[in-house]
């Protein structure tokens, strides 16, 4: 399911962000007085990038080795496939630039860093603003692992802690607006509240055989 995740998630990320960054356009300038008055801290880059080497791997580290828990795994595959094709679908209709990093001066910054957000930057174009995949993405893995880290409250607590932490260095980094995270917050919600509760709700509520077919 990781496999398919990546397969379907990244080149549909990919071709979107460089078709609207080679298209040019924005619908409107979604920044406010908060964006440009929160300040820049670079080193809230390793915060950000996160969302690849903590978030994406995390449904591997926190699974639990029981049948009915691969089932809810696939409600996560699902929701998260949902997340990540509806967003796109916003991007192409409603592109908005994040014209924020311009103000990053990145010859001034610790090379470890600058190094980091050269590498971001060249793979990721200023646009898909808004809703942040950022925010969505890693919330759904977040509330997954919450799930399953029943009974242990330290790592429930510590990963989400890290979401909050991810969720708020979107706009420390300047590579989102608060909208971008409003928004992002309303499609995990939506998703969660709409597709994958009512899964988990007939796995907790249906005989095996009747959930399989």
């Amino acid at each position: 399911m990781a496999l398919l995740d990546v397969c379907i998630g990244a080149p549909a990320y990919l071709i979107t962000n460089h078709l609207m960054n080679w298209r040019g356009t924005t619908v409107f300038d979604p920044v406010t007085s908060i964006d440009l008055a929160i300040p820049f801290m670079a080193w809230t880059i390793v915060i950000y990038q996160s969302l690849f080497y903590f978030f994406y791997p995390l449904p591997l580290i926190s699974l639990p080795n029981e049948k009915k828990m691969r089932r809810e795994a696939l409600l996560l595959s699902q929701g998260l496939l949902v997340i990540i094709i509806s967003s796109n679908i916003w991007f192409v209709i409603f592109p908005a630039e994040v014209h924020l990093r311009d103000s990053i001066d990145i010859n001034n910054m610790h090379p470890i860093f600058a190094s980091m957000f050269e590498t971001l930057w060249f793979l990721d174009s200023p646009y898909n603003s808004w809703p942040s995949l950022h925010v969505s993405s890693a919330g759904i893995f977040t509330l997954f692992a919450i799930r399953w880290w029943k009974g242990r409250p330290i790592l429930q607590w510590a990963v989400g802690i890290w979401w909050v932490l991810m969720t708020l260095s979107i706009l420390t980094t300047k590579q989102h607006f608060i909208l971008d995270l409003v928004t992002g917050l309303m499609i995990l919600g939506i998703v969660w509240r709409w597709q994958v509760q009512p899964g988990l709700d007939r796995l907790e509520m249906k005989p095996e055989k009747e959930v399989t077919s």
